[in-house]
This record gives structure tokens, C-alpha cells and sequence, in this order.
């Protein structure tokens, strides 16, 4: 079984994708920490609450050790925040990977020996396991990298791959 602790910025971008049931409907399990649902808006914390209370996002309250463990990696790595660094503690107790795509966070928590997945990992799982159909995969992939986070910096050609892959489902 695949364990990941999500970043709020996967979270932000499948809520605003409208993907959330097809998300969580994945044989994944889904960690958060509280540091990180915090820095959602309310509004977004609500669409969330759903899979919270039935148990597939499972929100980690650190403890006094981890709070000082996450102080820790901010001390050495300063451009990541607090929320960051909770995900790399949290993945490590529970010996999970990391979703995000922000790439300071990937980079540092890949020198911690905390494995990495992201957005199009997700897309796969979503159109390999018939949770979306390869046409919806295309227009949300689409949506994300045009309207949604233009900035994201999902590598052009490996999202061209696959809308050319999803494109013949």
C-alpha cells in the first residue's frame, strides 16, 4: 500500500480541479499534517472535510518532539516553511512518500531519503485505475497547467506524452 502525505498545494490544485472524489477514491492512503490543513482557507478545509471525516485523509497532530524536528530542518533548509518541513517529519514516522510539486520540497526532502511523487503521478493513477477517463485526464491536465497554476512547472513534454497516450483510451 502506497502512503502519502499530501502538501497543501496538490490539495489547492484538485480541489479547484473538481477532482476530489476521483482523488480519494484511490487504493492510496492519504496523511496531511495539521500545519498544513491550516494554511488552507476555510472554504477549502470544508470541501476537504468529507474525506477527513471518513477517514481518507488522515490529519497528523504533531508532537513536542516533531514540532522540534520540523524547527530542526527549517534551521538547516530556510527556504522551506514550517508546513514544508512537518510533511518531510510526517513522512518519515510514517514511512510515507511526499505529494507535492513544489521543488524545494522536493529536492530537500529527497536529501532526507524521503521519496517524491507529484501532479502527473496522480494523473496516471487517476486514468490507470479508470477513476477519470483519458479525455477528462486531458482537459483537467490542461486546466491545471493553463489556468489553474500556470507556474506549477509540470515538464511540457512528459504532460504532451500524456495527452498523446490518454488521447487513444
Amino acid at each position: 500500500m502506497i502512503i502519502l502525505v499530501n502538501d497543501a498545494n496538490v490539495l489547492i490544485d484538485f480541489i479547484k480541479l473538481e477532482l476530489l472524489h476521483p482523488f480519494f477514491s484511490l487504493n492510496l492512503v492519504f496523511h496531511t499534517t495539521s500545519l498544513i490543513l491550516n494554511e488552507l482557507y476555510s472554504d477549502q478545509i470544508e470541501r476537504l472535510q468529507e474525506f477527513i471525516d471518513n477517514g481518507r485523509l488522515i490529519v497528523n497532530e504533531l508532537s513536542a518532539d516533531e514540532l522540534s524536528d520540523v524547527v530542526a530542518l527549517q534551521t538547516e533548509k530556510p527556504q522551506l516553511s514550517e508546513q514544508d518541513c512537518s510533511a518531510i517529519v510526517c513522512a518519515v514516522k510514517i514511512n510515507g512518500d511526499i505529494l507535492t510539486s513544489d521543488n524545494n520540497l522536493r529536492k530537500f526532502a529527497k536529501t532526507k531519503g524521503v521519496s517524491i511523487k507529484g501532479h502527473l503521478w496522480i494523473f496516471d493513477r487517476l486514468v490507470e485505475y479508470q477513476a477519470i477517463s483519458g479525455a477528462l485526464a486531458i482537459e483537467k491536465l490542461k486546466e491545471l497547467r493553463e489556468i489553474i497554476n500556470p507556474r506549477l512547472g509540470l515538464p511540457r513534454l512528459e504532460c504532451e506524452n500524456r495527452i498523446a497516450d490518454w488521447d487513444i483510451l
